[in-house]
């Protein structure tokens, strides 16, 4: 009686080679695959440390602003170059022109921030006394003010707040 030779009944292991080869390749994709991932994780860390220490630089040179005009009395009375009184120079559309090209917007000139040196900077904008607040000119009137910060460290954030102050 003949018997009809099996691949399942093979002992000589081409099975168990195929198989293994298989599982290789399987664990390849996979690793590749976490690879990928894990270096993905790693830029966006990378990013969001660039973005976050570019905010606070930013924030940094704003509250210097902050700082400036609570130590001066009336800011005014020596009108500083990083400071307009025309909201046609520095303004949400322009602010981004100045920072590029200060010659061109009457004489304002970004100021170099303490916080980061080399890439950090400010400028502010003098709105006058709000619509609606009495001109009695017997008491202090609250003034407002847009104070612009920017850094641009590997990467550029630009901040504006607003700020009220009475004198």
């Amino acid at each position: 009686m003949m018997r009809t030779p099996s691949i399942l009944k093979n002992e000589q292991g081409a099975l168990m080679i195929i198989i293994s080869v298989m599982l290789l390749g399987l664990l390849t994709i996979i690793s590749v695959a976490a690879s990928n991932t894990a270096n993905t994780e790693i830029r966006i860390a990378a990013n969001e440390y660039v973005y976050q220490r570019c905010f606070y630089n930013a924030e940094g040179a704003v509250m210097e602003v902050v700082d400036l005009l609570e130590g001066s009395g009336n800011p005014l009375d020596n009108l500083p170059r990083w400071m307009s009184l025309d909201e046609e120079v520095i303004n949400d559309s322009t602010v981004f022109t100045l920072w590029q090209d200060s010659e061109k917007m009457g004489g304002v000139v970004p100021q170099t921030s303490v916080v980061d040196p080399q890439n950090s900077e400010y400028l502010s904008v003098h709105h006058g006394i709000p619509s609606g607040s009495s001109l009695d000119m017997s008491k202090p009137a609250k003034h407002t003010f847009s104070i612009y910060g920017r850094s641009k460290s590997k990467g550029l954030v630009m901040l504006k707040i607003g700020y009220a102050k009475i004198y």
